[in-house]
């Protein structure tokens, strides 16, 4: 089960990603001959779900799981927006995306698997727009919750950084999965 955390997390190009490795496969030598015959494979779901403000350096970043949709977004936040996505099984977490720093949030079972909704919180994106800081400038919250797909919504725009947030999802949502490449493509 993935867990409600509170951290300090290194951006770097505007943002953190969030992470879901699939667990090992419980036979690697089938695992390997499936791949060979390209039939699918679970894979990563990575995702660059905090866009800061901050070119690079360390923003403050709490994480909540929720039984359910909060009846009233938080107050006290700049910019917040809500998005669908499909979490695979695996191990959670979010990293920087050079990938030197990463913080655990638990694992995704199989039972928990499926359709959250994430609403995304922030403020601070001005304050240092496309500066390398070295100490946390901004803050940002993730709620999520089990909830089917719908479409991306903004319930605050405040920031000049946050008005680009639902073309920026909306890319990334768009974008196709990366095509696996076999030897004898080659």
């Amino acid at each position: 089960m993935i867990e409600s955390a509170a951290f300090v997390i290194r951006a770097w190009h505007h943002v953190v990603d969030f992470v879901v490795e699939p667990f090992p496969p419980a036979d690697p030598v089938a695992a390997l001959q499936a791949s060979m015959r390209d039939e699918r494979q679970d894979s990563s779901l990575r995702i660059p779900l905090v866009s800061t403000g901050v070119y690079s350096g360390p923003v403050d970043l709490t994480v909540e799981v929720l039984g359910a949709k909060p009846e009233v977004p938080a107050s006290g936040w700049e910019d917040i927006h809500e998005m669908s996505l499909m979490l695979p099984a695996g191990r959670a977490f979010f990293n920087e995306p050079t990938g030197w720093e990463m913080k655990d949030i638990g694992t995704i079972t199989g039972d928990e698997q499926g359709s959250y909704r994430a609403r995304l919180h922030a403020t601070g994106r001005d304050t240092a727009f496309d500066e390398v800081v070295e100490s946390p400038v901004e803050r940002h919250l993730i709620q999520f919750w089990k909830e089917p797909p719908s479409p991306v919504s903004v319930l605050s725009s405040e920031s000049e950084r946050g008005k680009s947030l639902p073309r920026f999802i909306k890319l990334w949502q768009d974008r196709p999965p990366p095509r696996r490449t076999l030897d004898h493509d080659l």
